[in-house]
């Protein structure tokens, strides 16, 4: 099967989970393209056929020739399915005609919807329209968990779905032992506080501004805690006058956020909407018990289904709450323990990508069968 992957987001989760789609295809014999902006990190994976995308979402001037480009590859490449990831490339791909993709089985993963990215109420009308109406130039929709395909439902999306999870690579995330820990503790200069770590870039979506603004009014006692990803700390650092530097620790962003795993008690999750972040499942693990707003995806991670719980969620947007919770697990390192554990057990029972690109294929395969 020869899999055209086209992603037009550069950073964060979907990255990952693009890189971990395609490191298991390769694995399993598929031919893999990928069209994407330079600014996507380099996969080092040499058997994938890259091809650049010149597309920036705040110029429109420059949509001719992303479609362009996107028409061209397909024609060059000749996937037998194309894989549209996130908002824009599933907008282009899903204009078949113009695309190219008419005569090619399309399967979209939202990662997010895109009436979810936007607060003005006449832009979520146009886009709920228009995901309602790109859903009839879809073979298959594959989502990152349960919840989304349930909201696309609601506002009238009927393709076939499969919810696939998030896929990780359970040998490179795994617990440690607390020598290890605390070597990790000592290089990123963590005093023996207890340490709450939110992990995600800044940006509105993940939530960092409550969580910040209510450490200000009310910060855990002896406990860190450290903002990890990247972004402008600035607007974050005005919400918190007295505990931004001394009880809040902010270090930018990592290429490498296992050893900011590793030396946490607790992963923190503030986030006003996600699709299964993928921060939860990287903490889980890797032993890390999770507290967690409950937006989209993270019942299915964390609770949900016969495998014990890997953390606690609370309601969305409830801050004091998802302190109260924080403080709980912090304050009992027997809960932490066992919580450790049986997330642990949960990310390689549901998660790993042998099982996540299983179901993709799936999706795939029904692609190719609606487009016969």
């Amino acid at each position: 099967m020869h899999v055209l992957h086209v992603s037009e987001v550069t950073w964060g989760g979907v990255v990952s989970l693009v890189h971990d789609f395609m490191a298991e295809q390769l694995r399993r014999g598929h031919r893999v393209s990928l069209l994407t902006p330079d600014a996507f990190p380099d996969p080092e994976l040499p058997a994938v056929t890259r091809t650049s995308w010149v597309l920036e979402r705040r110029r429109p001037s420059g949509y001719p020739r992303a479609l362009a480009q996107l028409r061209s590859t397909i024609r060059r490449e000749r996937p037998d399915v194309v894989h549209l990831h996130s908002a824009f490339a599933g907008f282009f791909g899903r204009l078949p005609v113009l695309s190219g993709t008419r005569r090619v089985p399309v399967v979209y993963q939202p990662h997010a919807w895109s009436f979810d990215l936007f607060t003005d109420a006449r832009i979520q009308r146009s886009m709920t329209a228009w995901e309602r109406t790109a859903s009839r130039r879809t073979d298959a929709l594959v989502t990152n968990c349960t919840d989304e395909i349930d909201e696309g439902r609601e506002i009238g999306v009927r393709t076939p779905a499969r919810a696939l999870g998030v896929p990780l690579d359970v040998e490179r995330f795994h617990p440690v032992d607390r020598d290890e820990r605390d070597r990790h503790r000592r290089s990123l200069g963590l005093d023996h506080s207890k340490t709450l770590l939110c992990l995600g870039r800044l940006a509105r979506q993940k939530g960092q501004d409550l969580l910040v603004a209510a450490w200000e009014a009310t910060p855990l006692p002896d406990t860190r805690l450290l903002l990890v990803g990247p972004g402008d700390p600035e607007p974050l650092r005005r919400l918190a006058p007295t505990q931004w530097g001394t009880t809040i620790c902010w270090i930018g962003d990592q290429h490498d956020v296992r050893p900011v795993v590793w030396a946490s008690d607790v992963l923190v999750l503030p986030s006003r909407y996600e699709t299964v972040a993928v921060v939860v499942a990287e903490a889980m693990a890797s032993g890390v018990p999770v507290v967690a707003n409950r937006v989209n995806g993270v019942d299915m991670a964390v609770t949900d289904g016969p495998s014990p719980p890997g953390g606690v969620v609370v309601p969305a947007g409830d801050m004091e709450a998802l302190l109260a919770e924080s403080r709980r697990l912090l304050d009992d390192p027997e809960l932490r323990a066992a919580l450790g554990r049986d997330g642990r057990e949960r990310v390689v029972a549901l998660f790993t990508p042998e099982l996540v690109v299983d179901r993709l294929d799936e999706a795939y395969e029904q692609a190719m069968r609606e487009q016969r």
